[in-house]
């Protein structure tokens, strides 16, 4: 055992004085004959925690700026750059043939994007390129994706376009533009670069209607529905603050890339609280307020009505998988609606606010009233898909001949499901034969006339009492006819739209040709 002298004079060996006497606090270092000698004052814990401090203290010192060094010459590898290899680019200049394929791709784009029917968008694009093309081209689509191919024989590569399709809002302005960019092309009357010119200056015009204007056509959708089932003037005011907010609200969601699904619902849950809520107030203010036909009011601008014809008639044109994809949409966003019209109604419960769902007590309106009703909702509607004037005027004018035939074969014995389909086939014959002179597209006029037809309504209560009475009760089987008969009343309206539009183009075709021969014989 080294004695106090012999241990001090071991520690200074190792460690400096200065460092020694920097780095232990606590001891005192005392000179005595030339040597150094500690005061005995040190405890066990205290001299263990002292050599830990000292490992601690070289392996900081050691092994950090090593540390930081290593990291350091990492991050300057990292940015090292290589010296850049100048390759040539690929010539991006475009041949007529081309360019032919490319105009008609971008056109085909735009149409289905907003809706228009595959087989309008195919024989459009089609029409394009043989005016252009010496070869034939080959135009597929989809829901989401069109493709153009072309076979240029042995001595030439094979050309394909796809190009991915974003679902858009209608904006009947900008279809009525392109089909007749489409119809002069076809007429030969543009070559490949006033064509090219001509879709520029569309595309970059600005067509829409201001935001206001869209949210009030939505609130005249909502208005129209409660005059059609004979609401009061009262009725129709808050609808028209309903529709207004709920279109509102569904284009902001749009805006900010919500799904569909979740919006369809919120809209709904929107709907049914400030149905709710009106019918409340309406207790207190003694007023006349039926909420099921505000929630109705409300998500009439939710239905997938015209989708639903619009899948069946890709369904009757063979564009299966189409059809396939707007059907499937068809089912989600009637899912949302009722979701969202289920969660409404069991927060209203809450609040002690009650009152059915389906509105299947509803009547419509007595006389002209519901002619009235059914003209507005046809000039809203298209007014919120960025018509003109005289497009409302027209659609509306459509779209109570439309019901008044409806109406008329319902009187000569037929049921709903036969009258729903023969008029939608004058309809269809009406929009085809009127839409070159007018120049409004033929697709906004079915669209507009078929609205009141449609069975967006009637699917909405099928599906509601699916979802709400169980299997085994008396209201289950009710629930099951309404939604058969929904879908019968759409295949009905699909096929007789379809059947005008067929029908009709071959009879317009002959008048035009006769009245060329007319004025030439002239």
């Amino acid at each position: 055992m080294p004695t106090p002298t012999e241990f001090s004079t071991l520690q200074v060996a190792k460690y400096p004085p200065t460092t020694f006497s920097r780095s232990i606090k606590g001891l005192t270092p005392v000179k005595r004959n030339s040597s150094l000698r500690l005061r005995p004052r040190l405890e066990p814990w205290r001299a263990i925690s002292i050599g830990i401090k000292f490992v601690t203290l070289d392996i900081v010192k050691k092994k950090v700026p090593k540390f930081i060094e290593q990291s350091l010459a990492r991050v300057a590898n990292l940015y090292s750059f290589e010296p850049e290899h100048h390759l040539e680019k690929i010539d991006e200049s475009l041949t007529p043939n081309m360019r032919a394929l490319r105009l008609a791709m971008t056109i085909a784009e735009q149409l289905l994007s907003m809706g228009v029917v595959a087989r309008d968008v195919v024989r459009m694009a089609q029409g394009i390129t043989r005016t252009y093309c010496r070869r034939p081209v080959h135009v597929d689509v989809s829901y989401t994706l069109v493709t153009i191919s072309q076979d240029r024989g042995v001595d030439h590569e094979p050309l394909t376009m796809a190009r991915v399709i974003v679902p858009d809002d209608p904006n009947y302005q900008l279809i009525q533009a392109l089909q007749l960019l489409a119809l002069d092309i076809r007429r030969k009357q543009l070559s490949l670069e006033e064509a090219e010119e001509r879709l520029q200056q569309i595309l970059k015009k600005p067509t829409e209607h201001s935001r206001l204007v869209v949210y009030a056509a939505g609130g005249l959708v909502s208005a129209g529905s409660v005059i059609l089932y004979g609401g009061s003037l009262l009725m129709a005011s808050i609808a028209f603050l309903l529709g207004f907010l709920a279109t509102g609200l569904l284009r902001w969601l749009g805006r900010i890339g919500a799904p569909l699904f979740y919006s369809q619902a919120l809209v709904a849950i929107f709907v049914t609280l400030v149905a709710a809520g009106a019918a409340w107030c309406s207790n207190y203010l003694g007023l006349s307020v039926n909420a099921t036909l505000l929630v109705i009011s409300g998500i009439v601008l939710l239905v997938a009505g015209l989708m639903f014809v619009g899948a069946f008639q890709d369904a009757i044109d063979e564009y299966y998988m189409t059809a396939n994809a707007r059907l499937l949409k068809v089912v989600m966003a009637t899912g949302g609606v009722i979701a969202g019209v289920m969660v409404g109604l069991y927060i209203a419960t809450k609040f002690s606010i009650t009152f059915p769902a389906t509105p299947d007590r509803l009547t419509l309106a007595d006389g002209h009233t519901q002619y009235l009703g059914a003209g507005i909702i046809a000039a809203a509607f298209v007014l919120r898909n960025h018509s003109r004037f005289l497009g409302m005027v027209i659609s509306g004018l459509i779209a109570i001949f439309g019901w008044w035939i409806s109406r008329l074969a319902m009187s000569f014995g037929f049921d709903i499901v036969t009258a729903s389909g023969i008029a939608a086939a004058v309809i269809g014959l009406v929009a085809v034969m009127t839409s070159r002179l007018w120049k409004f597209p033929s697709l906004a006029i079915i669209a507009a006339g078929i609205v009141p037809l449609v069975p967006g309504l009637s699917l909405y209560n099928g599906l509601m009492g699916v979802v709400l009475y169980p299997p085994n009760s008396a209201n289950f089987l009710p629930a099951l006819a309404i939604l058969a008969r929904a879908i019968l009343i759409g295949v009905a309206v699909a096929i007789g739209a379809s059947f005008g539009n067929i029908v009709g183009r071959p009879i317009r075709r002959q008048f035009i040709n006769l009245f060329r021969r007319n004025t030439q014989a002239s």
